[in-house]
């Protein structure tokens, strides 16, 4: 079975949940909500760091990642000493507390930045590239670790591969090879419910935004955007992009057997209920609801429209996995979701 990573938040019972279903739960991701490890989402509940430290705990073996993915970062922060110096303490806090394994970044600048100032404690971590680094090849994976090779932080244990791969079996399998063969030693995994759009057109900007909003360089417009101008739109008006999405159901999971290790979560934003469905759904290999309410960037429709995943054709993973991507001439998932999807009101109960 493969393992799962999954994003952790200390809330309620939630830590004891991820105790409870350990297997085949091996890792975990979490954010600090804090402005020195800037984080890829909107700081939205915040924890102290005693609290997070305390839900860690209750973990036992799962390996624990920290994410400092913002796409960028204020460029004074990479000369400020003292704000390098605070992230070194907040890291060495994790590390000496919670046996942290390591960071995840998107920001390769920060990433030299904190190195430099900080060896002794780089050296003891992980670099883990984001999914947002979008690796989709080798190539572009080999050229990520040579940049990790190039700071104190130690060769990443794992590489998420991008979420385009998860709809070309060719490519993953000709990718997953050529890693494998190269660094043995390396998990691969796959994210499997962003449920954003595929190459996505906004998501280089989106990141950008979000790494602005954080920085207290801008105010809050990303919501607004992408309901008015970008993938939220998108989706509403072409509802077939929704399956056309790079997710991966739970009952498809096996498919991707032979070229991973693991399988990502993600939806720490979305509450300890969202995350409790969605990490039964992948452990169980099965989820009989609207298929939106395991989705993370998709979930914030599951209220406008109901897509029964049982009812989704038997054939769908080998469809989409080997198409030619050409959505506009296929028509394939415009025709699965008019058969089979229920557009709402907000608030109107699912049929």
């Amino acid at each position: 079975m493969l393992a799962l990573d999954v994003p952790f938040v200390p809330d309620g019972e939630y830590p004891d949940f991820l105790a409870d279903h350990a297997h085949p739960v091996t890792s975990v991701h979490f954010s600090l909500h804090d402005p020195n490890l800037s984080d890829a989402r909107q700081l939205m509940d915040r924890h102290d760091l005693n609290t997070i430290l305390s839900g860690l705990g209750k973990l036992g073996v799962a390996a624990r990642f920290v994410l400092m993915n913002a796409r960028l970062h204020a460029p004074e922060k990479y000369f400020n000493g003292s704000g390098l110096d605070t992230t070194a303490h907040r890291l060495e806090t994790l590390l000496d507390s919670a046996d942290l394994n390591g960071i995840v970044f998107a920001d390769p600048y920060f990433l030299q930045a904190f190195s430099d100032a900080h060896p002794g404690i780089a050296a003891r971590l992980e670099a883990v590239p984001s999914v947002n680094a979008l690796l989709d090849s080798a190539g572009k994976a080999f050229a990520m670790l040579d940049m990790i090779d190039g700071t104190a932080f130690k060769p990443p244990t794992r590489l998420v591969l991008d979420r385009s791969l998860n709809r070309d079996i060719r490519r993953l399998e000709e990718t997953s090879a050529r890693l494998r063969k190269a660094c043995p030693d390396t998990k691969l995994y796959l994210l499997a419910n962003e449920g954003c759009l595929f190459q996505c057109p906004y998501k280089p900007a989106h990141d950008a935004h979000v790494a602005l909003v954080n920085e207290g360089l801008c105010g809050e417009r990303t919501f607004a955007m992408n309901r008015d101008l970008g993938c939220v739109r998108r989706l509403l008006t072409d509802p077939g992009s929704m399956l056309a999405s790079p997710f991966i159901r739970p009952e498809d999971v096996e498919r991707y057997e032979p070229y991973v290790d693991g399988i990502k979560l993600c939806g720490r934003n979305k509450g300890t209920r969202f995350l409790k469905r969605v990490v039964r759904a992948y452990q169980d290999r099965e989820y009989r609801g609207n298929l939106l309410d395991l989705m993370d960037t998709m979930g914030d429709l599951s209220d406008q429209m109901d897509i029964p995943n049982s009812k989704l054709p038997n054939d769908f993973a080998e469809r989409v996995t080997t198409c030619a991507k050409e959505c506009r001439i296929c028509g394939w998932c415009a025709a699965v979701m008019k058969t089979i999807s229920l557009r709402t009101d907000p608030g109107l109960a699912h049929q």
